[in-house]
């Protein structure tokens, strides 16, 4: 009822403005998806069912079912910009993440706490059920000197990962669109980031990137916050871009235990640092593309969770926080490359290959099931054909077969699964 009133609040708001160049947009985005070895469907969760592999409650059995966003996060929101002087303009982005087939807001950790009692299937996300879970943004922009932007936003990490990957962060086919930790550096609740502070601009041929999280928690203005730097170019027919990253008492949600009336939710709390590399080169209808990005994970330093202060999204209740589970710190090596194909203007082929090495941080250097401390790879492929009807309307099919190994494995009831998904996607 509450998301519902907002919702009515500020869809009243927006038709009352009386610029012309305040609009509504929006992506839906649904298809038929079949898993090898997937979860039962759930309703608020981004992908309605986990489209690449996680651990399992439903001993990994196949499942067929209409599934929302599987190119891309069906969204509706509202946008609008007013001229100030010159080339400077202010304008506003109020976005929400949707999952069509059941007309619900985005809620990955809902999933969670009803995949406590083994009735769905749920996932840690950036979006938690928030109005405007994709982004609340207000900026100033300029031509010459860039655009500044507060509030709730993407990450510059998070940029560059929907700039590169050659399935452009697709939920069904991609592992960096599935696991939105390597968007948000560490975490997938950090790919977008609350109370921030943006900068981009172009300077002649260079980009620039810079964010800053404001962490909130008087006397220790470092807990909880973020920043991000990234530098970019384009030279002919090939565009680079890099990244480095960091943050405080950043969080992962993970069930535990409870049931639907009574959740329980534990959050994994540690401090991150990233760095991240990428890059594309044109060649006709060719465009070849990939990237490295390499993930620390430490125990946090930066007090908030010391104190007993951190902050879930969703205004979700914790009953567990673990704050020791880098003794030994974490390390994620993701590589990706693949290339994207422009048959003709309506149809483009994508094949891509993606990997993701975790080193061992038991101490004992494992590399088997023994532990998920263990050393392990995480592997996936994805063939995928997008059709354009028009301007506005596409369909897709496509496959992506994923196999697990190692301290990655630990949890889940398959170490394969293979995702196979045909859908449609309209923009307005």
């Amino acid at each position: 009822m509450k998301k519902s009133l907002l919702a009515m609040v500020a869809l009243s708001a927006v038709a009352g403005v009386a610029q012309a160049d305040v609009s509504l947009y929006g992506v839906l985005d649904m298809g038929i998806a079949n898993l090898t070895a997937g979860q039962n469907a759930n309703a608020t969760m981004p992908v309605g069912v986990p489209t690449q592999i996680i651990p399992s409650n439903t001993a990994g059995k196949s499942v067929t079912t209409l599934a929302p966003n599987g190119l891309s996060q069906s969204v509706l929101g509202f946008k609008g910009a007013e001229d100030i002087s010159g080339d400077l303009k202010a304008g506003f982005i109020l976005e929400a993440g949707i999952n069509p087939n059941s007309g619900t807001i985005t809620d990955g950790l809902s999933g969670l706490t009803q995949g406590n009692a083994n009735t769905s299937s749920g996932a840690d996300s950036s979006r938690a059920g928030q109005l405007f879970n994709n982004r609340s943004t207000l900026y100033l922009s300029s031509k010459e000197w860039g655009t500044l932007s507060f509030g709730r936003q993407y990450t510059v990490s998070l940029d560059d990962i929907v700039k590169y990957d050659p399935q452009q962060a697709s939920y069904a086919f991609s592992v960096v669109g599935f696991f939105g930790s390597y968007g948000g550096g560490g975490w997938t609740e950090d790919a977008r980031l609350d109370n921030s502070v943006k900068y981009n601009a172009t300077f002649h041929n260079v980009r620039v990137g810079a964010l800053y999280q404001f962490g909130g928690i008087a006397g220790n203005n470092t807990a909880n916050s973020a920043g991000q730097f990234g530098l970019g170019t384009d030279i002919g027919k090939l565009s680079m871009d890099a990244f480095v990253s960091y943050k405080k008492d950043g969080m992962g949600t993970a069930a535990a235990g409870g049931t639907p009336s009574v959740p329980a939710l534990k959050a994994i709390v540690s401090d991150t640092k990233a760095a991240g590399l990428f890059a594309k080169y044109t060649m006709g209808p060719a465009t070849i593309s990939g990237g490295v990005e390499h993930i620390l994970y430490t125990n946090p330093t930066g007090g908030a969770a010391a104190s007993g202060y951190v902050s879930p999204l969703g205004g979700y209740t914790y009953t567990t926080f673990v704050t020791n589970g880098y003794n030994i710190n974490k390390v994620l090596n993701l590589g990706f490359a693949g290339v994207r194909y422009a048959v003709t203007p309506a149809l483009d082929i994508s094949g891509s290959f993606y990997t993701v090495h975790q080193l061992d941080y038991s101490g004992t250097g494992c590399s088997t099931t023994a532990a998920a401390t263990c050393s392990g790879y995480l592997q996936a492929y994805a063939l995928v054909a997008d059709y354009h009807l028009s301007q506005r309307t596409d369909v897709y099919a496509g496959i992506s077969p994923t196999s697990v190994n190692g301290g990655m494995s630990v949890g889940f009831a398959a170490t394969e699964n293979t995702t196979t998904m045909v859908g449609v996607r309209h923009r307005f």
